[in-house]
């Protein structure tokens, strides 16, 4: 395996069978970080005030990493952003990660199948603008945070 999982575990609900639930990334294999601005975050949870499709809540326990190859950051804490597109249903999520002294930066993407190597920070940041400035496009929008 070339590339890591980040497994995110998230606190269960005691009256829950499964008490921890998770989600897992796949790396982003790219030379340069893909950098998010603390501001795209802050309008997010701004926003889930005012729309209902926009959910925003806490609820990241852990995040282990899984995998042979070493990461060049240590993550202070982590987002999640996950989305569902209305015009094709389709469904994505990005691990974000805070590294002191580069800030907010994107650390995996959900489901597997995304194509890692088509992701540039251009395009990153355009679904990020887009979450902001179009929210009707979205069915769901969730941010989950430590």
């Amino acid at each position: 395996m070339d590339f890591n999982i980040y497994k995110v575990i998230f606190k269960g609900v005691q009256e829950s069978e499964n008490k921890k639930l998770t989600l897992s990334f796949k790396d982003i294999t790219s030379d340069k970080p893909i950098k998010v601005k603390t501001q795209f975050i802050l309008e997010l949870k701004k926003l889930s005030e005012l729309s209902q499709n926009i959910l925003y809540f806490q609820n990241i326990e852990e995040v282990v990493v899984i995998g042979s190859k070493k990461s060049r950051y240590s993550y202070n804490y982590y987002f999640i952003v996950l989305y569902t597109l209305k015009s094709d249903g389709a469904k994505v999520g990005y691990l974000i990660g805070n590294v002191k002294k580069l800030g907010d930066i994107v650390v995996g993407v959900w489901p597997f199948n995304l194509q890692t190597t088509d992701l540039s920070s251009e395009k990153v940041l355009k679904n990020y603008r887009n979450l902001i400035n179009k929210p009707h496009e979205y069915a769901n929008i969730c941010l989950i945070d430590q």
